[in-house]
């Protein structure tokens, strides 16, 4: 796929036309009121995913990461996300 046939997906996803994965819809609901958290691994093999999320302010898109790495705990995957967030904030521009 060249940049020029990208089509952003959100018009899709309203229309049921796509759907969004399980996993990301499991990341989105633990979130809660933070912008990172920790789920089980797609994989089942024991290990932790961290998801983040950013963006989504008044003209800005909302990101969704998911995992590019895994954790052996749940603890690790948050101290993960918390040393992220903590970089996030002292890095954004004020």
């Amino acid at each position: 796929m060249t940049s020029s046939q990208a089509t952003c997906a959100t018009p899709f996803l309203y229309s049921g036309k796509l759907r969004s994965r399980p996993e990301v819809d499991a990341a989105l609901a633990n979130m809660g009121d933070k912008s990172y958290t920790a789920v089980p691994s797609w994989r089942k093999d024991g290990t932790w995913e961290l998801w983040t999320v950013s963006g989504g302010g008044e003209n800005e898109p909302l990101f969704i990461d998911g995992p590019s790495t895994t954790f052996p705990s749940e603890a690790e995957a948050l101290a993960a996300g918390a040393a992220w967030e903590a970089e996030r904030k002292t890095s954004s521009p004020r």
